[in-house]
C-alpha cells in the first residue's frame, strides 16, 4: 500500500487541509493528521492577542471542564505550513466486484498493512476495495470509523465479516446493514460513544454518542480561520508614543488637507530642523538676521510655523473640543484601515480619473466618470483599488458538524515536540492579493441616523464630511464593541440605548451593503466567490473585497472590474437592493436570504446581522427603519447643503 504524494498551495492547505480535514484524492479518501511548520522568526505576540480574543468569543468551550486554549504564552507556536501528513480514512471498505461487495473493516492502518496490503477482497478474491465514505461525527470535534455489524459468535476475522454488506443510500440515516448469505437486516448503521471531552450541556443533554455524516457531504469539517490586515507592528507602536499620534490618525481619517498622504511617514517625523529655525528667529538680534534665516529655511524647504499645531487646533475644532484621544489609540481597525489607504499604493477612483485625463484616455475616462455618479448615487465616499493588500490569515482550530459557535466545540491543533512537550500550533498565512476598499459616506450615513432619530445632536445647516464623520466616530461605540458581537447584538436588548442601536444599525448597514457587492459583482469579477471575502472596518465607515485564495494570483479579476466595470457593477448593486427572488416573503422577514445577501464561506461574521431593509427601508428585527436610499435621508442632506 503506497500513500501518494500530494503537492498543493498554501492557500489550499489554510482552506482546505489542516489537520483534522478529510479529502479525497483519485477517489481515496484521507485524513490529514499532522503539519509541519517552519516558526515565524519575529515577535508574535500581536498574533497572540488575536487568538486569545478569538477563543474567547467562541460561547460553548467555555463550558468545558478543561480549557482547550490555556492563556499560557508558552503554550503556542506560530509558523508557516510546509508539509502536511495525512492517512486513510476511514478504513471500512467493500469489495467492489458487484457480485461479492462485502465489507471489510481494519481498526488501524497497521492491522491493514498487515492483513491486506493489496487492498484485495478476501471473499471473492477478485475484487477491490473501495471506501464507504462514511464516519461518524460529534460536535465535541470526535470522528470514527463506521459501526460495522459483525456475525455474532465468530471468532476469526473472516467468519465475522463473511456475507456482510451496506445498503447504501448515501444517507446515513437510511443506509443500513445486512447479510446477504443469510438475506438478514442487521440494522441501521449505529454509533459509538465520543472518546473527547464534553461540555456541561452536553453531558446535560446526553449527547455521549457520536452522530453520522456522509463524508462526501462536506459537513464533517470547519477551519477555523481569522484574518487581519498585516501591519508593521513595531512602527505602530512607536508612532503611539508621539503625542501627534491621534491626532494624524484621525486627520487621515477625515480627509484633512494638512494631512500629508503620499508620504504617509512624514506625518510622525520631528521636524526638530523646523524647531531649530523657530528658535533662531526669536533670538535674532535684527530684521538682517531673520531675513536671512527665512531665505535659509526657504531654501531647505523647512517651514518654521508649526504646521503640528494647526493640525491639533483643526481637530480640537471639529471635536467640539473633545477629542476621543484614548478611543482613537485603541481603535486597531482605524489603524488597519489607514495603514491599507495610505501606506500600501492603493488608487483611489479619483486618483485613476486623474491618471485617464492626464494620458488623454477618453476611454477610461469615461468609465470613472460614469463609475463616480453610480458611487454617488449608492451613498459612496471613496473606492480604492489596492493591488497587494496585505492580510494574515491564521489557522485557529476547526469544529465539525457546525461553525456555530454556542453549538460545536472549537479544538485546536495540539501537536508533540521536542521532549515530548505538547504545543498548539497556529499555522500562518501571509497573503498580498488585489482588494477594493468601499467607504461610505459619512454624511448620508449620518443623515440616515438623523431622519430614524437614532442621534439627537443638533447640527449646522452647512456639513461638512470631515465634520460628519467626527460626529459620527464620537458618538458611534465600534471600538468597544467587537465586529462579532455587533453583528449578532439584539435589537430588542438597547432600546432604551440609542447609541448602542445605532452603532449596531450602522454596522449592519456596512454589513449588508458589502454582501450587495458580492452578489452583484459574481457575473462581474470572474472568480468564484467562495474565493473571495470580506474585511469590514466599521468605525472608519469601509469594508474591503479582497482575493482570499490564491486562484492564478487572483487574475487580475478585481483590477479588471474596476477598471472596465466599475459602473456596471455599481449599477447592479442598488438594483440589488431592491429585488429578491423570494420577495415578498424575504423582505417581510428579514431582508436577507441565500437568494440576495448571505454568503457560503466569504463573510467573517457567518451572515449574521444583515437586512436589504436598511437600505430600502422596512423592519428589522420589529424595528421601523427608513431606508439608507429613502427620501427621507435626501431631504436631510439638501437641508445641510449638500
Amino acid at each position: 500500500m503506497i500513500m501518494p504524494s500530494l503537492k498543493r498551495g498554501t492557500s489550499q492547505v489554510m482552506f482546505r487541509y489542516l489537520p483534522g480535514a478529510l479529502f479525497a484524492d483519485s477517489k481515496i479518501w484521507y485524513i490529514v493528521t499532522d503539519m509541519k511548520m517552519k516558526e515565524l522568526n519575529e515577535n508574535t505576540e500581536h498574533l497572540l492577542q488575536n487568538v486569545y480574543s478569538f477563543v474567547d468569543n467562541w460561547i460553548i468551550n467555555n463550558d468545558l471542564k478543561n480549557d482547550l486554549y490555556p492563556k499560557r504564552d508558552d503554550m503556542y507556536c506560530f509558523g508557516e505550513v510546509e508539509e502536511i501528513k495525512f492517512e486513510l480514512f476511514p478504513l471500512v471498505f467493500k469489495c467492489d466486484n458487484e457480485a461479492c461487495g462485502n465489507v471489510h473493516e481494519y481498526k488501524s492502518l497497521e492491522e491493514l498493512k498487515r492483513r491486506n496490503p493489496q487492498l484485495k477482497c478476501k471473499f471473492c478474491g477478485q475484487g477491490k476495495l473501495k471506501q464507504y465514505p462514511y464516519a461518524l461525527v460529534h460536535l465535541n470535534g470526535d470522528i470514527q470509523a463506521l459501526n460495522v455489524k459483525t456475525n455474532k459468535g465468530k471468532k476469526t476475522w473472516e467468519e465475522k465479516y463473511r456475507g456482510i454488506r451496506m445498503r447504501d443510500t448515501r444517507r446515513f440515516d437510511t443506509a443500513t446493514w445486512y447479510n446477504y448469505i443469510q438475506k438478514k437486516s442487521l440494522g441501521s448503521l449505529g454509533t459509538k460513544r465520543t472518546t473527547l471531552p464534553l461540555t456541561k450541556t452536553m453531558r446535560d443533554n446526553n449527547k455521549y454518542y457520536l452522530g453520522g455524516s456522509y463524508i462526501a457531504d462536506g459537513s464533517n469539517y470547519y477551519p477555523a480561520l481569522l484574518s487581519f490586515v498585516n501591519l508593521e507592528h513595531e512602527k505602530l507602536s512607536q508612532r503611539k508614543e508621539l503625542d501627534i499620534f491621534p491626532y494624524v490618525q484621525i486627520g487621515a481619517l477625515l480627509g484633512l488637507p494638512s494631512i500629508n498622504k503620499e508620504r504617509y511617514n512624514e506625518n510622525f517625523l520631528e521636524k526638530d530642523s523646523s524647531s531649530t529655525i523657530r528658535k533662531l528667529l526669536e533670538a535674532a538680534k535684527n530684521n538682517a538676521e531673520k531675513e536671512l534665516l527665512m531665505k535659509l529655511a526657504k531654501e531647505t524647504n523647512i517651514q518654521p510655523n508649526d504646521s503640528k499645531k494647526n493640525l491639533m487646533d483643526e481637530i480640537q475644532s471639529l471635536f467640539d473640543q473633545a477629542v476621543p484621544i484614548e478611543l482613537i489609540k485603541k481603535d486597531n481597525l482605524l489603524h488597519e484601515f489607514l495603514y491599507t489607504c495610505y501606506e500600501n499604493n492603493g488608487s483611489t477612483l479619483d486618483e485613476k480619473l486623474n491618471e485617464a485625463q492626464e494620458s488623454y484616455n477618453s476611454i477610461q475616462e469615461t468609465a470613472y466618470i460614469n463609475a463616480k455618479d453610480e458611487a454617488t448615487n449608492l451613498g459612496l465616499d471613496t473606492i480604492t483599488l489596492f493591488e497587494k493588500f496585505p492580510v494574515i490569515t491564521m489557522g485557529i482550530g476547526y469544529t465539525r458538524r457546525s461553525f456555530d459557535r454556542s453549538k460545536a466545540v472549537l479544538n485546536p491543533f495540539v501537536q508533540k515536540i521536542k521532549n515530548n512537550r505538547h504545543k498548539i500550533h497556529i499555522p500562518v498565512f501571509k497573503n498580498e492579493n488585489e482588494a477594493i476598499v468601499f467607504k461610505l459616506d459619512p454624511l448620508r450615513v449620518l443623515a440616515w441616523l438623523k431622519v430614524n432619530e437614532l442621534i439627537t445632536i443638533d447640527m449646522n445647516k452647512k456639513m461638512t464630511k470631515a465634520k460628519a464623520h467626527a460626529i459620527l466616530y464620537k458618538y458611534l461605540v465600534f471600538s468597544y464593541n467587537s465586529n462579532e458581537d455587533l453583528s449578532k447584538c439584539k435589537l430588542e436588548d438597547y432600546m432604551n440605548d440609542n447609541r448602542m442601536k445605532a452603532s449596531i444599525l450602522t454596522f449592519r448597514l456596512l454589513h449588508s451593503f458589502m454582501h450587495v457587492l458580492f452578489h452583484s459583482g459574481k457575473s462581474i469579477i470572474g472568480l468564484d466567490v467562495d474565493s473571495m471575502s470580506e474585511y469590514l472596518f466599521p468605525s472608519c465607515m469601509a469594508g474591503a473585497i479582497y482575493v482570499s485564495k490564491l486562484q492564478g494570483g487572483g487574475m487580475g479579476a478585481l483590477i479588471a472590474a474596476f477598471e472596465n466595470d466599475l459602473a456596471r457593477w455599481l449599477r447592479n448593486t442598488y438594483e440589488k437592493t431592491q429585488t429578491c427572488l423570494y420577495d415578498p416573503i424575504c423582505k417581510e422577514k428579514s431582508g436577507a436570504c441565500h437568494a440576495c445577501l448571505f454568503l457560503k464561506f466569504s463573510c467573517q461574521h457567518f451572515n449574521h446581522g444583515l437586512s436589504r431593509n436598511l437600505l430600502n427601508g422596512g423592519e428589522v428585527e420589529n424595528y421601523a427603519i427608513k431606508g439608507y436610499y429613502s427620501i427621507e435621508v435626501d431631504k436631510m442632506l439638501k437641508s445641510w447643503d449638500v
